[in-house]
């Protein structure tokens, strides 16, 4: 098994996704595809980050953010009751709530949590969509830059 499974920091940051992931469920209760959605954007986002060695705090907002990002509506205030019945930080909760807030503002992604939030989602989403290989070439050279990020993409998509 490896090593970081028995890393406290870690086993924290799991529970703590975990809770809000389990709110988010009850949220789309009923709406499968929604779940899913959320769980597949959250596994990448994860992956990423983790092979990108974001810092702990880093970590936790982008899989934070992965979760939640897919709340309907206006999202803030629904995002932010779920963070805060689940105990998450304040300043976790501010920084999660202005990610999914700039989920599609690809001009201004001010760092690389919110980079990779973008990327994991973006694969996701070229999938479900069955976007065309033209569009997510151009999308790829034009918003990816994690390493890890662009492997995924080339990979999935066999590019």
């Amino acid at each position: 098994m490896p090593e970081q499974q028995f890393d406290p920091i870690v086993k924290e940051r799991t529970l703590r996704v975990q809770r809000v992931a389990l709110r988010m469920k009850e949220y789309h209760h009923g709406d499968a595809a929604k779940v899913q959605h959320f769980v597949r954007v959250y596994t990448l986002a994860k992956s990423i980050g983790e092979l990108e060695r974001l810092n702990d705090e880093e970590q936790l907002d982008v899989e934070l953010a992965a979760v939640v990002h897919n709340v309907e509506g206006d999202r803030i205030p629904v995002v932010r009751d779920i963070l805060r019945d689940c105990k998450i930080s304040d300043e976790a909760a501010i920084k999660v709530c202005h990610m999914v807030e700039n989920i599609e503002n690809y001009d201004h992604i001010g760092t690389l949590d919110h980079q990779i939030l973008i990327e994991a989602k973006l694969i996701v989403d070229f999938k479900e969509q069955n976007t065309p290989e033209k569009e997510i070439i151009r999308k790829a050279e034009d918003i990816f830059l994690t390493n890890t990020g662009k492997l995924f993409l080339k990979r999935a998509f066999n590019l």
